[in-house]
């Protein structure tokens, strides 16, 4: 008897002890301590791999906030392959941020993914200040599924203008593809690359616009297409060879990172590169750094031979989004609500860091970086300020800006508003989800198999026709007729 008096004692001691803990756990939440996992790359969060120095972004965050941060911040390399495993590992984190926005929305929507942030955008006063029209580009099946963090992007040439007169170089912003070739051509024997590119293949598009291509299934008169089969990409495929046969293109260019490019232009190596238009200040910055200062002249696109081109019109680039599988999706919208709009967390994630961790002010306000920033990689940047949504007043600043850094603010924000005159086509959000069980299945397939061969053909270890006969096995692989099909029937 008394034994049974015992166990009966423990078993509800057991009971009461995880009744407790239930209950304390539950008022931890109740009280807003909710902890929520936050992926980005590291050339956000302070711009630092410094653990301290971003434990202060996250600090930031939680003051701002009331929720906890559990932070995962790969290199920005690596950002995209990790973030995949995550997700297709069901390790979601609550919020995140990706990058080609316009490709894997649909996509990530189509598996289930992306929590539907319609109701909590349409009712967000701090999200008023973005243009409404941004936040609709994709709008999947009537719903807004991503928060942009700065205003939509776009790529043209970046050109440095010290090259430009030193080996009389005359381009307009908008010259023809022949007058490019000819005036980079220049540059032959001088020991500058004319025109350094990144192993990113996508950004092709940028010469697919001159000679009206699009990478892609999209929608042309009414009907869906594979852009990649169509006449006007052999002839866009053919000129980009054309510019590596020639020498105008890297030799290299199939392993050259983001970072490689731009170093190779900002310390003189290279003469031009392909970037965002918001990334102008970061040339001026940056070259000053290098010891070879210049001004940038900007080339929004290549006129073809029959009129066309455009700027790389990547609308909303990088993105924050929501886990589908959150158990606090208030609390996670509310963090992307006040990374973006915040005039203080806002320059400290994207552009500066914190005052006093990440950098402090010299007698003239200039800012320093701090020994501890200096040794993490910590390199701030100013494009914060002409590319954000928070229409930042570049004469009312806590720091201080030389008359160099002020006119190429005031540059970047006029090559801002110019390039949309100028804008290529955009027809990522042309597919709608759901339609194609089969093309939302393969479609990173046939992006990734459209790119490598792309990249064969201009580097030559496969003619055009080799290429094209090779991709067109392909989507016959994968029933890229019926593809075309479905997606054709969902029209009528």
């Amino acid at each position: 008897m008394m034994q049974n008096l015992k166990k009966c004692f423990w078993v509800i001691l057991i009971v009461l002890l995880c009744s407790f803990m239930v209950f304390a756990n539950g008022s931890k939440e109740n009280s807003g301590e909710v902890t929520l996992e936050l992926a980005t790359a590291d050339n956000t969060y302070g711009l630092s791999t410094d653990p301290d120095l971003q434990q202060a972004i996250t600090d930031m965050i939680k003051e701002k906030t009331g929720v906890n941060i559990s932070p995962i911040i790969p290199p920005l390399a690596s950002y995209s392959d990790k973030l995949a495993t995550l997700v297709n590992s069901g390790d979601v984190p609550d919020v995140f941020s990706i990058a080609q926005a316009m490709v894997k929305l649909p996509q990530m929507v189509s598996r289930g993914q992306l929590l539907d942030l319609t109701d909590y955008i349409e009712n967000s006063e701090k999200l008023s200040v973005i243009n409404r029209s941004i936040l609709e580009t994709p709008y999947i099946d009537g719903n807004l599924y991503f928060v942009p963090y700065n205003n939509p992007k776009s790529k043209g040439i970046m050109l440095r203008k010290d090259v430009m007169e030193e080996y009389g170089i005359n381009l307009s912003s908008a010259p023809t593809t022949e007058e490019f070739i000819t005036e980079m051509k220049k540059l032959e024997g001088t020991g500058v690359v004319p025109f350094t590119f990144p192993k990113w293949i996508d950004n092709f598009q940028f010469f697919y616009n001159s000679f009206g291509a699009w990478g892609g299934v999209y929608l042309k008169d009414g009907k869906f297409i594979d852009g990649f089969q169509e006449p006007e990409m052999y002839e866009a495929l053919e000129y980009i060879h054309r510019l590596y046969k020639e020498g105008i293109l890297n030799s290299e260019f199939i392993t050259t990172e983001n970072s490689q490019m731009r170093e190779a232009v900002y310390t003189g190596k290279s003469a031009a590169d392909i970037d965002y238009i918001t990334n102008y200040i970061n040339y001026i910055q940056n070259t000053a750094t290098a010891g070879v200062p210049t001004e940038m002249f900007v080339i929004y696109e290549l006129v073809g031979p029959n009129g066309e081109g455009g700027a790389l019109n990547e609308a909303t680039q990088t993105a924050w989004v929501v886990s589908a599988k959150t158990k606090h999706p208030d609390e996670a919208f509310k963090v992307i609500e006040t990374i973006v709009t915040d005039p203080e967390l806002y320059p400290a994630f994207y552009g500066i860091g914190i005052e006093g961790q990440h950098y402090t002010l010299d007698e003239n306000k200039s800012i320093v970086p701090t020994a501890k920033a200096a040794n993490s990689g910590y390199n701030y940047t100013l494009n914060y300020l002409s590319d954000s949504f928070l229409n930042i007043d570049i004469n009312n600043l806590p720091f201080a800006l030389d008359d160099d850094m002020i006119n190429g603010i005031k540059v970047q924000r006029e090559h801002i508003n110019a390039v949309a005159d100028h804008l290529g086509p955009n027809h990522s959000a042309d597919v709608p989800v759901g339609v194609s069980d089969a093309y939302d299945r393969v479609s990173p397939s046939i992006k990734s198999t459209r790119e490598s061969i792309a990249a064969k053909i201009v580097l030559g270890s496969v003619s055009i026709e080799e290429g094209m006969a090779e991709y067109k096995n392909f989507w016959n692989s994968i029933n890229g007729p019926k593809i075309l099909e479905e997606l054709n029937a969902s029209l009528k």
